[in-house]
């Protein structure tokens, strides 16, 4: 009963609130979800590249907040460009209640600044499609205050329709070398409604998401042939969307095939999470785990778990040779240090 109440009025907050915006789903290991993140961020090497990412939100209240994500990406050194696309589901609610689903078109122009400074600009056309399943929502005159048992009809209005299908265009900027990135994106310039309804306003849209991101590879003690070297990997992101504010950092070290890390996340407002991640690399994979261990005023369930999963086939044995070449579309090490 409680995830029904919680999820209802988290839903209803968002659509009916005299002040609301919507937000974007987020992934706390943002640098595995690159594509998520900035649409220039593609394109690393001549071979595809996979993502999938999947995050189950607060725990405590069963399946009530799901999301995941997939990209695939490569560079084609011939049009001097990268291509790619991605997909996001996200799942509020017990049973899909409310959901959310970004189907995007992904592209970055690559540009040679220097003999070891590069820059993309990358622009995403996307579909987004909103839907809400009315008849699972239970409203507070729906309950028996003495029993907590559930029934009756609710007086609340049907919206006018459960689904909505907006276009979507993004756009971002990305400065990189083999052991560093910079960049910036903007999300949602069309400012699509959310609203079920046929009136317009303003409060009812996407509103536009801006973010600033950096990190870089640190490498500690001499360079052995044959021999992994232990890194030191910080990454930092900002996101503003709305009234909303988040600042994600921390660092993740490793050597061999084992990583593990660190990070926060903060709201400006206050401190929300503290995010333990341990992961895996071999060859062409790389996987992470992560928990957020929630330090922010919610009660207790408000964790998350999230797993992410890169296959860069731009990593196999033989495929630096052609990166050499030419020097184009060269993989920054933060994704793959050696």
């Amino acid at each position: 009963m409680k995830r029904y109440i919680v999820v209802t009025l988290v839903i209803l907050s968002s659509i009916f609130a005299p002040k609301g915006w919507a937000q974007d789903p987020e992934f706390s290991q943002f640098y595995a979800s690159p594509a998520h993140v900035n649409p220039a961020m593609i394109g690393f090497t001549w071979d595809p590249r996979f993502t999938v990412n999947y995050r189950h939100q607060y725990p405590g209240f069963g399946n009530a907040f799901l999301t995941f994500a997939a990209s695939y990406d490569q560079h084609f050194d011939n049009l001097n460009s990268s291509f790619g696309m991605s997909v996001l589901a996200d799942r509020a609610g017990e049973g899909g209640i409310y959901n959310t689903y970004y189907v995007n078109g992904l592209y970055a122009y690559e540009l040679k600044f220097t003999s070891n400074l590069r820059i993309k600009a990358g622009v995403q056309i996307g579909y987004l499609q909103q839907s809400i399943n009315w008849d699972k929502l239970i409203f507070g005159d729906m309950i028996d205050p003495t029993t907590g048992n559930t029934g009756g009809i609710s007086p609340d209005l049907t919206p006018e329709r459960n689904s909505i299908h907006r276009l979507d265009i993004g756009g971002g900027l990305l400065a990189y070398n083999s052991n560093f990135y910079i960049g910036a994106s903007v999300k949602h310039v069309t400012t699509p409604s959310l609203a079920f309804t046929a009136t317009s306003d303003s409060r009812n849209d996407l509103a536009i998401r801006t973010s600033a991101h950096v990190g870089r590879v640190f490498y500690v003690g001499p360079k052995i042939i044959g021999e992994s070297q232990l890194y030191i990997s910080p990454n930092l992101l900002f996101i503003n969307q709305g009234r909303h504010y988040q600042v994600n950092g921390g660092a993740y070290v490793g050597k061999g095939i084992l990583f593990g890390g660190l990070f926060m996340r903060h709201t400006v407002r206050n401190t929300d999470a503290l995010i333990l991640l341990a992961g895996l690399r071999a060859g062409i994979v790389r996987i992470g785990y992560s928990y957020d261990i929630h330090i922010g005023p919610l009660a207790t369930g408000a964790g998350a778990h999230e797993i992410s999963t890169i296959v860069d086939l731009g990593l196999r044995k033989g495929a630096d040779k052609k990166i050499r070449r030419k020097k184009s579309g060269e993989c920054p090490e933060i994704f793959s240090p050696r």
